[in-house]
C-alpha cells in the first residue's frame, strides 16, 4: 500500500464561495458571531493557500452590501491568463436568483475558474445555500459545505438543510477541516500561517 501524496482538497482547483452575508440579513441569523469569525478565517485561509474566492450578494439594493464585518479584497474579474497562479483573487457578484447557478454571470464566472471543488459557506442555509449546493451537485462539482460558517434565522431550518445536502452527496465539514485538508502535511509551506490563523 502506497501513502497518499495529495491533500483532500487541491487549493488551486478549489473555489471558495461566500454567499450573501449581507447587512440586513446577518443581524437576524442564529450564531451570527460564529459565522462571521469562521467566514473571515476561511477567506484569509483561501488567500494564504492561493485559492480563488467568489462573494455573492442577493439583491443588495434591498438587503444591503456584504456586511462590513466580512473582510476581503475585491477584484473585478478572474484573470484567465492567471488561472494557475497562486495570486489570491476575489470576485464580487450580485444576484437576484436564490441559487448561484440561476445567475448567468455567476455561472460563467465559476466556469471560467475551471475549479472542480466548491467550498460553500454563508446564509441562509435552507434557501440560497441549499439551492446552490443541490444545483452544484447536479453539475457534478465536488461540494464541501462548511457547517460552522453557515446559518439560517432558525436553527431547525439550518439543520434540515444540512441533512438534505448530505443526502445529495455534499461533504459536510468545518472551517479547520477545509483549511488543513488543503495541505498534505505539516511540511506544507502554508502550514505555519494556517495554524496561526485558526488559533
Amino acid at each position: 500500500m502506497k501513502p497518499f501524496t495529495q491533500a483532500l482538497l487541491d487549493p488551486v482547483d478549489s473555489l471558495f464561495v461566500c454567499i450573501d452575508i449581507q447587512e440586513r440579513l446577518l443581524p437576524v441569523m442564529a450564531r451570527k458571531s460564529e459565522v462571521v469569525k469562521n467566514t473571515n478565517t476561511l477567506l484569509q485561509g483561501a488567500q494564504i493557500l492561493g485559492s480563488k474566492i467568489l462573494v455573492t450578494e442577493q439583491y443588495p439594493k434591498g438587503l444591503g452590501a456584504t456586511d462590513s464585518s466580512i473582510v476581503f479584497t475585491r477584484i473585478e474579474s478572474f484573470d484567465s491568463r492567471d488561472m494557475q497562479s497562486q495570486t489570491p483573487q476575489c470576485v464580487l457578484k450580485e444576484k437576484s436568483t436564490f441559487s448561484i447557478f440561476g445567475d448567468e454571470a455567476i455561472t460563467s464566472c465559476i466556469a471560467q475558474t475551471a475549479c472542480k471543488n466548491l467550498v460553500i459557506f454563508g446564509i441562509e442555509s435552507h434557501v440560497c445555500i441549499l439551492q446552490s449546493v443541490l444545483h452544484a451537485r447536479m453539475l457534478n462539482f465536488n461540494v464541501w459545505v462548511v457547517q460552522d460558517a453557515l446559518s439560517s434565522r432558525s436553527d431547525a431550518n439550518h439543520h434540515n438543510a444540512i441533512s438534505l445536502m448530505a443526502t445529495q452527496g455534499a461533504k459536510i465539514t468545518n472551517t479547520e477541516s477545509v483549511l488543513f485538508g488543503s495541505m498534505l502535511d505539516s511540511k506544507d509551506p502554508h502550514f505555519k500561517a494556517i495554524s496561526a490563523l485558526v488559533k
